[in-house]
């Protein structure tokens, strides 16, 4: 006869076992043994669900669902099954998850949370489509709407998917998801006192969400309201995850007059290299004022760094941190210095090695007006969301044909990462140049931009480089952009060398390139008849 503590110890060791198969991929056998538990006890909710884990897990989407919805409806509190499913180590495909999800909803196609979880799932691996199609008969509620237009303005939709986070909003009021989702949506539409309006009823519901309170301050700065916005900016750093290399205080603001000699201050790289690369004109600044100034940067920007003056680079995570009085991500500089639309600092401030650019100058073409090209931006699949920012900024070389047909132009490819492979089908009558397979860091891409007469480039770090060495810009700019290039201009008060071509319409490419390609001919008629004016004393010379 068993002991009074046999029963539970029994359990323990059968799903244990269930679960290291599990653990192994041996589907069949952690199958077998959750059934053996099944037979002492028919009840056992999580022999069930790893029951359901083993037999979906193995692909058998049909035969697994049952036992999934057994277990959904023994602990309605829970999170759906499925997601166990999804969140598997090792990991489940994405394709078998997604076949579970609609095996489930072939079970029971009259559960709401069902088919809102399996929305979700596919919103969150980048199919907005398909999770437009799985909503198409979901019932109305609050969490449907954002669903709905979570999906619709990764497709670009952006007006439709205002008005379901507005049905949202209205049909719980006193959630902050709708309102917050709202102000995005309208501050894309350029409604900047509606969308700050939205975002205070989500903060007055949400107060402790960092991120709304981040998003808020963009709406500010899209607007142009940068005095009221680089401070609620600094709400990043509570959000989730969110880690500095240092305990030291935060730099204060400084006026530009105050000196700062012998203070020693870290500032270290944050996101993505065009944020290091824009708010880097504020090291000299630094430096100017007496400051001692370390960069804490990652590998590719180190050799370019180290050309400033005055301003000691060590590269980020393989260096020990020198002594420092204060620390500043790069992105809280704006608001140190109080940057205002009127006071950014616009002088060209980085500048490619001599040396370098005469060494990139021989595998470069050497006639015609030479322009730069880049396509797309990095993709960045490890940040939530972004993939499909991405694809609305990015355009690929296709699109490029307007500027083909321009002549007089060399194109150069600047493109990095996997859709540089596109550069080896150019559009018909484009001569392009890919140089690319010799670049090893954001020093030899400035070498070989100072080589360049324009960069044509949509929203990536490429752009943001030209633009500090004071190079011609041409910027591609998606519908929904990025606040740095603020709203309705042509024009950036951070590159001075800069015109923004944006789309006139979500996903309208064709417009905005041949508005490029109109103002590449005049700029390559412009550096012709310079060149055919200084002819006649180039031929003075030589005779």
């Amino acid at each position: 006869m068993d002991g009074p503590d046999e029963t539970p110890q029994l359990r323990a060791r059968q799903l244990k076992a269930a679960i290291d198969h599990l653990g192994a991929r041996r589907w069949r056998l952690a199958e077998v043994q959750c059934r053996l538990r099944l037979s002492d006890d028919a009840g056992d909710v999580e022999a069930m669900l790893l029951l359901a884990l083993a037999i979906a897990a193995s692909g058998e989407a049909a035969r697994a669902a049952p036992f999934l919805d057994r277990v959904r409806r023994a602990r309605p509190d829970h999170a759906d099954p499925c997601r166990d499913l999804e969140t598997m180590v090792p990991r489940v495909p994405r394709s078998v998850v997604a076949r579970q999800y609609r095996a489930c909803l072939r079970l029971t196609p009259a559960d709401a949370r069902l088919r809102r979880e399996f929305a979700r799932y596919l919103l969150d691996n980048a199919e907005p489509d398909a999770a437009l199609t799985v909503l198409r008969d979901a019932e109305d509620s609050p969490d449907t709407f954002n669903l709905r237009g979570m999906a619709l303005a990764e497709t670009g939709k952006f007006k439709e998917a205002a008005r379901c986070f507005n049905g949202a909003a209205r049909l719980d009021p006193d959630s902050s998801a709708g309102w917050a989702n709202l102000g995005m949506m309208l501050k894309i539409e350029g409604r900047f006192d509606e969308s700050l309006a939205a975002y205070d009823r989500a903060i007055a519901r949400s107060d402790n969400d960092p991120q709304i309170k981040v998003n808020r301050a963009i709406t500010l700065l899209h607007s142009g309201r940068w005095e009221d916005a680089w401070q609620d900016f600094e709400a990043r750093f509570a959000r989730p995850g969110y880690a500095a290399p240092s305990n030291a205080p935060l730099l204060p603001g400084v006026d530009g007059r105050t000196r700062l000699d012998g203070t020693r201050i870290l500032v270290w790289h944050e996101e993505g290299f065009g944020d290091t690369l824009q708010v880097a004109r504020y090291l000299p600044m630094l430096a100017g004022l007496g400051a001692e100034v370390t960069a804490s940067v990652p590998g590719p920007l180190l050799r370019l760094l180290r050309g400033m003056p005055g301003i000691a680079v060590i590269q980020a995570g393989e260096s020990e941190l020198p002594p420092h009085d204060f620390q500043c991500p790069f992105f809280s500089l704006p608001r140190a210095f109080g940057t205002t639309i009127r006071t950014v600092p616009g002088d060209p401030y980085l500048f490619a090695d001599p040396a370098l650019t005469a060494a990139w100058a021989a595998r470069l073409p050497g006639d015609g007006l030479r322009a730069g090209l880049v396509w797309a931006g990095q993709a960045r699949h490890w940040l939530h969301g972004f993939t499909s920012v991405d694809q609305r900024r990015s355009v690929g070389l296709a699109a490029f044909a307007p500027l083909a047909t321009v002549r007089g132009v060399r194109f150069v490819s600047l493109q990095a990462g996997t859709a540089a492979a596109q550069g080896q089908e150019p559009p018909l009558g484009m001569e392009l140049t890919d140089p690319m397979e010799l670049v090893h860091d954001f020093a030899d891409t400035a070498a070989v931009i100072a080589n360049l007469d324009v960069v044509i480039s949509v929203d990536t770090s490429v752009a943001h480089l030209a633009g500090a060495m004071g190079k011609p810009v041409f910027l591609l700019d998606r519908f929904d952009n990025c606040w740095r290039w603020l709203h309705g201009r042509t024009d950036s008060p951070w590159y001075p060398s800069m015109t923004i071509f944006r789309q006139p319409r979500p996903g309208d490419w064709n417009a905005a390139m041949h508005r490029a390609a109109a103002s590449l001919a005049s700029l390559a008629v412009f550096r012709a008849s310079q060149l055919v004016q200084s002819l006649p004393a180039v031929l003075a010379t030589a005779a």
